[in-house]
This record gives C-alpha cells, structure tokens and sequence, in this order.
C-alpha cells in the first residue's frame, strides 16, 4: 500500500520527534513560532515520553 504525501510528511514528523532527545525538547518549544505551535510541540513531546514510559514499564526496566 502506497502512502499519500500527507501521511508520508507525518510519517516522517513522527520519526521526528521520537529523535529529538528529552534534553532538546524545551529547547524546540521555546523556539516555537506561537503559543499554538509550543502547544503543540509539548503535546507531541509528551505522547512521545508517553510511549517511551510503556516501552519501559512492559520490559520490566524500572
């Protein structure tokens, strides 16, 4: 199945942000070009964290 270009370019915002570090996410929001935009990035960020913390949990690395 072939992707469409939007769903390609989210794709590739997702690998994005599982990339950036947790050291460099308030560097990112700081940045952030509007209030809207640093929400945004924080949201991600934190379904990122999110996911990342399961990962741990499920392996038993705690």
């Amino acid at each position: 199945m072939s992707m469409t270009l939007q769903t390609k370019k989210m794709h590739e915002l997702y690998e994005e942000c599982k990339r950036i570090g947790i050291s460099e996410t308030s560097d990112v929001i700081e940045e952030a070009q509007s209030a809207e935009e640093a929400e945004f990035f924080a949201k991600a960020f934190d379904i990122i964290l999110q996911q990342k913390q399961k990962n741990v949990v499920a392996e038993k690395r705690f």
